[in-house]
């Protein structure tokens, strides 16, 4: 069947997905704005690179099984939820979560915990400069502070550290710049609200559907329909959260977060079809992220 081609994880996966994101993207924006704008590019380039290190972060943490399922389903959901992006600058700021939440999940090791909270802190903090609101998942932050280094001070000492050298350097970058990055920060207007359920259903519908499939597989999660080894379950802890936070962004602030929300949902879509034996099922479950592709392009 379809699920079949993706069963191992072959180079040739890798570079179909990238090139699937790469071309996906400039035709999705393409159709959208009818002129070529400069700022596809951030698409085209940062696309693949939220594939290949969402992928990453999947090898390097068991978080999946030893195949192409989440190359498959981050690339259909990343595609779908780029109709959703009101700013191309949400890109950059889930490359820099994706790479926070990375060293998060690294905590695992036990070494060098303070180093990696640190990390972890400085890319979400990077985030909250390009995009405000960001400064949400910090929260997840201090979750995989609590989940895999709560027993030392200095571990819940350092996130606050870091904010304060990335707010140093914002500072000082913006004194001899020009520019006003901190004080944009302080301005009312990058924390308006926009409520999911005042917009048009027709134009977020995927926005809806992505926010409703991240609590039923949090409901999933919690409930244990879905096995999760024992030792990898602090990692899934901090997945949820990151979904949540971003969940939470969709709903009540700005439905550009439904593209964070993305390589998430993937995660938990594949390790919910690994957990199939039913093959109707599996490959009903394995063309969703397509189907949903296909909805998001007829009916954006």
């Amino acid at each position: 069947m379809f699920s079949r081609f993706f069963k191992t994880s072959q180079p040739f996966h890798y570079l179909m997905g990238i090139l699937t994101l790469a071309v996906g993207s400039l035709a999705l924006l393409w159709l959208d704005k009818g002129v070529w704008e400069w700022g596809f590019l951030i698409a085209i380039l940062g696309l693949p690179m939220v594939l290949l290190l969402a992928q990453f972060i999947v090898i390097k943490n068991e978080l999946t099984g030893q195949n192409s399922y989440m190359l498959y389903a981050a690339t259909m959901l990343l595609l779908a939820a780029l109709p959703m992006v009101v700013e191309a600058r949400i890109i950059l700021v889930l490359l820099l979560l994706l790479l926070s939440l990375r060293r998060l999940l690294s905590l695992k090791s036990g070494s060098q915990q303070i180093r990696k909270i640190f990390d972890a802190t400085f890319w979400a903090c990077l985030a909250a400069l390009i995009e405000p609101l960001s400064v949400s998942f910090l929260i997840v932050v201090f979750v995989g502070v609590f989940l895999f280094a709560r027993n030392k001070w200095n571990h819940w000492v350092t996130p606050f550290l870091a904010i304060v050298c990335v707010a140093v350097l914002a500072f000082t970058i913006d004194l001899f710049s020009g520019t006003s990055t901190v004080k944009q920060l302080m301005q009312p207007s990058n924390y308006y609200h926009l409520y999911l359920w005042e917009q048009d259903f027709s134009s977020i519908w995927l926005a809806w559907l992505f926010c409703a499939s991240a609590v039923i597989g949090t409901l999933i999660y919690v409930v244990k329909l879905v096995d999760v080894q024992q030792r990898v379950r602090p990692r899934f802890s901090v997945l949820v959260f990151f979904g949540i936070c971003a969940s939470l962004l969709v709903i009540f602030e700005q439905v550009n977060y439904t593209l964070v929300l993305a390589p998430v949902l993937a995660i938990f879509l594949v390790r919910s079809l690994e957990s199939l034996s039913h093959k109707v099922m599996r490959e009903a479950l394995f063309l969703l992220p397509f189907l949903l592709l296909l909805l998001s392009i007829l009916l954006g």
